[in-house]
């Protein structure tokens, strides 16, 4: 069924700002790290691509949404591969998710141990996996059986605020352990795919890209397209400059949670990690909530149904995520996976492969490239997310699309994401199995 687009009543700036929000997150943290294992001049290069096809992405996502007026990702996949690509969706923003949880609960575990040494000094109490056990139990585990998200609106839109204070202590703090030779700026790193992983995660957002088209009041593609530069170039500014102004602080010694790279003793250090620790309370269950609620529908359960059943899997789930950040104590690899096996789905591969089936005059049917002369490209009456979607906006995608570019970046993005997704997951499993087994 179509998907009929919300009224809102924000302006290009407005939908940027919205995700630039989504955008800049906990992942910051690790991008020094990942121009460590590409080399600092391809790390660049690499944080630069991104930045363009994630734009790119944002909007091919748009134009197919507008196609079959479908304003979900989840239904503008399904439109475009049938079942697999529920299926496709559903393990990339599961990866992700998940991923994202068990990554929130290894920083928490290395923050609070370091925090831990310096209130009550070393000892059992000070262990990373005490401290990951008694606050994701005694903090985390009862922010997780509501049944919807809004009692954790107010405290999660405080933790959001967190962020940018972080930054700006790492941004202040960093020169200061600088050492007096320059650090070494290799082209390429020993990781460079794993590495690419690590940056596409920490643009990934084109999972929220049709809510923010929604909030738009005009949905013009000259307004989202504006949206999209917007948030893009700002949240490469950002990174850029956080990225370089680390490294050269670490150098080689950058670690995948930058705030193990400052003394225990460093008290500016030390608000950034409690803020950080409290950010991540309560940001991990806008992770969790999504994807218990995938598990129950998967199961049958409704939000409705028995809250027994309904708990139980709240806290199989936990504890799965609980377990995996005991055994797992390597933050870059989680990092690595979630952004080579799900980031490489949801920000390139289903993206390219979405524009290529709904939108592109040069369609993928049963494998063969068939050229429309029809042009897909624009809503007709029949499928029109509304009457101005069609009155107003049919000239303004003939601009705003242009071909063949765009179907030839679609088939980039789609080769882009299988490739990283394959060979980079791959890659990333093969550098932690050699890690953890020195010769």
């Amino acid at each position: 069924m179509p998907q009929a687009q919300s009224l809102g009543n924000s302006s290009p700036l407005g939908a940027g700002f919205n995700l630039v929000n989504t955008i800049i997150g906990s992942g910051i943290l690790a991008l020094p790290y990942a121009l460590k294992e590409a080399g600092f001049y391809f790390g660049i290069l690499t944080l630069l691509a991104v930045a363009l096809l994630s734009n790119f992405a944002l909007n091919t996502l748009i134009y197919s949404g507008r196609r079959v007026s479908a304003y979900k990702y989840e239904a503008v996949s399904e439109a475009a591969l049938g079942s697999l690509g529920h299926y496709l969706l559903a393990f990339g923003l599961s990866v992700n998710s998940i991923g994202s949880c068990i990554t929130y609960l290894i920083i928490i575990g290395d923050l609070g141990a370091a925090l831990s040494q310096v209130v009550f000094g070393p000892g059992w109490w000070s262990t990373r996996q005490f401290v990951i056990v008694a606050c994701a139990c005694g903090l985390t585990l009862p922010l997780l059986f509501f049944r919807t998200l809004e009692p954790l609106v107010k405290p999660s839109a405080l933790s959001t605020m967190c962020m940018p204070i972080i930054v700006a202590i790492v941004a202040i703090r960093g020169p200061a352990y600088a050492p007096p030779d320059p650090v070494p700026m290799p082209v390429f790193g020993p990781s460079v795919l794993p590495a690419f992983g690590v940056i596409s995660f920490a643009y990934s957002c084109t999972q929220t890209c049709y809510q923010s088209y929604q909030t738009l009041q005009k949905k013009a593609l000259s307004g989202w397209a504006t949206a999209t530069r917007f948030a893009t170039t700002t949240a490469l500014v950002i990174y850029l400059a956080f990225s370089v102004l680390s490294y050269r602080s670490f150098g080689m010694d950058t670690q995948p949670n930058l705030l193990n790279n400052f003394r225990q003793d460093d008290g500016l250090a030390n608000i950034a990690r409690v803020l950080l620790a409290f950010s991540l309370t309560w940001t991990y269950p806008m992770q969790f909530y999504p994807i218990r609620d995938l598990l129950n529908d998967s199961l049958g359960l409704s939000i409705d149904q028995s809250a027994v059943r309904f708990h139980l899997v709240s806290l199989a789930l936990f504890a799965s995520t609980l377990v995996t950040a005991l055994i797992v104590d390597d933050l870059g690899f989680v990092f690595k996976v979630i952004g080579t096996a799900a980031s490489s789905l949801i920000v390139f591969g289903l993206p390219g492969i979405i524009y290529l089936r709904i939108a592109s005059p040069y369609r993928l049917q049963d494998n063969t490239v068939v050229f429309n002369d029809a042009s897909p490209l624009l809503p007709s009456p029949a499928t029109a997310a509304s009457a101005s979607d069609s009155a107003e906006c049919q000239d303004e995608d003939r601009v705003h699309i242009p071909e063949p570019h765009t179907s030839l970046v679609s088939v980039l993005l789609l080769i882009l994401g299988a490739f990283v997704f394959v060979v980079g997951t791959w890659s990333a499993i093969q550098d932690y199995i050699s890690e953890s087994n020195p010769v």
